[in-house]
């Protein structure tokens, strides 16, 4: 079971809500499967909450913070991470950088549904 949660904006208390979720959710159901935690931020300036109540669930395998900037060093990302990267792209490359991962989608996903589901999604980034 993945918990992901997206955070855009600074929230000091967004560690403490983000794990009562969780708990909360496990208190009252029956998982036999592990569970982990997925926070998503654009960058590491964004990540502000509180975290000393939290340093061992943040320090352990359980819990990861993906920063979306320090995505784009990755070189020759998967065509996924590509998909992610290009929200934090900046507004000027963005076609370009959308154009381009249009084509490898195209070329590089051979299951159907996955392929028209991401190319929906690069289009639904473009938009906003």
């Amino acid at each position: 079971m993945y918990f992901v949660e997206v955070q855009f904006q600074r929230d000091s208390q967004f560690y403490s809500r983000f794990f009562s979720e969780i708990f909360l959710y496990l208190d009252k159901t029956e998982l036999s499967n592990d569970w982990r935690g997925v926070v998503i931020y654009p960058s590491r300036n964004v990540d502000k909450g509180a975290t000393v109540r939290y340093r061992e669930l943040l320090d352990s395998p359980r819990v990861s913070r993906i920063y979306l900037d320090e995505l784009v060093e990755t070189s020759a990302p998967s065509v996924g991470i590509a998909t992610v990267q290009l929200i934090v792209t900046e507004e000027d490359s963005a076609i370009a950088f959308a154009q381009d991962l249009i084509q490898r989608t195209t070329e590089e996903v051979e299951n159907e549904r996955q392929k028209r589901e991401l190319l929906q999604l690069i289009e639904t980034i473009l938009v906003y």
